[in-house]
């Protein structure tokens, strides 16, 4: 996208095709991305080119290859976190309000992105509690059985949803995990309408998970917010305090990173 129409005095015709690729790639609606055809139909650069552009991209993990063809990698988070904090999801503007939040609940704050049909944590505030939720920074888990990974679920399509069921291994991980596709559909429709996800013990035995979604300035889902807590400690009135507190903070954070509302 350029800058209010600037073109540039001397383009480097390399470097042009390079970033109408990922700008491309951003655009695609499925977690898998796109394929090289599929690129080809809508900038038309030759499949060669798009070929050697993407395997250069590649190398830096500016694109990721998948089952379907390739998506925007990680490499350019990497890049991107150097933005300033106010453009863009930095620790800084996360980490306080997640903070906030664990100091009121006295129980696990955690962050959580899509990467590549999973979850990955890339932030967990912890309550200096001995019985607290396990899960690590960097940890990957499940889209199907975790609060987090239901919002993702739950911004894609029947038929993307359904591609995710049939891409992947799904396994109960507990008695509650729910790995039939009806049943999930029901689900992410419940999760659309309620606005939070809830995952009653399907990741893990004993442990309840609440996660609301936080949206960029796009409109497009950017990160989940979750709330874990021991069963034990659980309650009905704690439900209700969480869901509130968690969807204002998540609305919070949105409005940080420039989403303006439906």
């Amino acid at each position: 996208m350029l800058i209010n129409n600037y073109k540039p005095k001397y383009p480097v015709q390399t470097l042009e095709k390079s970033i109408d690729i990922l700008l491309c790639l951003k655009e695609s609606v499925s977690p898998e991305g796109m394929s090289i055809a599929e690129i080809n139909e809508k900038l038309d650069l030759g499949k060669s080119v798009i070929h050697r552009i993407l395997d250069t991209l590649y190398a830096y993990r500016f694109v990721e290859k998948t089952s379907e063809g390739y998506r925007l990698g990680w490499g350019l988070y990497d890049i991107a976190q150097m933005i300033p904090e106010n453009h863009y999801l930095s620790e800084t503007s996360y980490k306080k309000i997640m903070e906030r939040l664990c100091s009121h609940f006295k129980e696990t704050v955690n962050l959580g992105v899509y990467s590549n049909g999973e979850v990955v944590i890339i932030c967990k505030i912890e309550p200096d509690r001995r019985l607290r939720s396990s899960v690590s920074v960097g940890e990957r888990e499940p889209l199907y059985a975790t609060a987090l990974g239901k919002q993702f679920l739950a911004s894609l399509t029947k038929e993307e949803v359904k591609t995710y069921f049939e891409s992947f291994q799904l396994e109960k991980l507990t008695e509650r995990t729910i790995v039939n596709l009806e049943e999930m559909y029901v689900e992410l429709r419940k999760v659309k309408t309620q606005g939070y996800a809830f995952d009653d013990e399907e990741f893990c035995d004993g442990l309840i998970c609440t996660a609301a979604p936080v949206y960029d300035f796009q409109g497009k889902i950017a990160a989940a917010m979750s709330i874990s807590v021991p069963k034990g400690r659980y309650t009905e009135e704690k439900k209700e305090e969480i869901i509130k507190e968690l969807k204002e903070a998540a609305m919070e954070l949105s409005d940080f990173l420039g989403y303006q509302g439906i």
